[in-house]
């Protein structure tokens, strides 16, 4: 794996002047470096889960990923970015999925400086994203200084399942989900996905 790019430092409060002094983060989309582009899903769901898991941290303030959807993976304009949602760093981050291996790759950044406080990349097994998952958590907060509670790191270390085909139709659900509201009879072709989900992990 890829050592850490810049040692970590405390977060400045969120760009915006926002009296909210906890680090402000925003997880953008990662990109599918997958040769199969219909793999996009897995890497929206990757992102959404280490969303979630940082919103989880108390000591964190993370922008919703509703917020963060319409920017491109990657941006040059970073620090306008940052300016625009109100917070002094981003993750980004790319997914290539193979068969039942996957490279993750996900680094932090300062925006206002455009510096890397924490990067690396997990070559693994599919069956251990739920681990990358939680290390990918655990790391962001620690490069930010945030230190978790117990409970958090119970909540951040969970695996929802061990069925790694069950969780794949979740994440095909998930996807599917968000254009319900654009795309006429999707809402059912993601119904049958999470009815796939419990299926194979009741």
């Amino acid at each position: 794996p890829a050592s850490t790019v810049a040692p970590a430092f405390a977060a400045r409060p969120a760009l915006t002047g926002t009296t909210d002094s906890r680090p402000s983060i925003a997880v953008l989309p990662f990109a599918n470096l997958s040769a199969d582009k219909e793999n996009a899903y897995f890497a929206e769901g990757i992102q959404d889960e280490i969303l979630t898991r940082l919103s989880k941290i108390a000591k964190l303030r993370v922008i919703s990923r509703t917020s963060t959807q319409r920017y491109a993976s990657s941006p040059e304009n970073l620090p306008d970015i940052a300016a625009e949602l109100g917070v002094a760093n981003i993750v980004e981050g790319s997914v290539q999925k193979i068969g039942n291996a996957v490279r993750i790759n996900v680094q932090l950044i300062r925006a206002e400086t455009d510096t890397h406080l924490w990067a690396e990349i997990y070559d693994r097994q599919l069956v251990d994203v739920f681990s990358i998952q939680s290390e990918v958590t655990t790391a962001i907060a620690k490069a930010l200084q945030a230190t978790l509670t117990a409970d958090e790191q119970r909540v951040v270390a969970a695996r929802p399942t061990s069925n790694t085909a069950a969780y794949d139709a979740y994440l095909r659900g998930l996807a599917l989900d968000d254009k319900a509201q654009s795309f006429t009879g999707v809402a059912a072709k993601a119904r049958d996905q999470f009815a796939e989900a419990v299926r194979l992990d009741p």
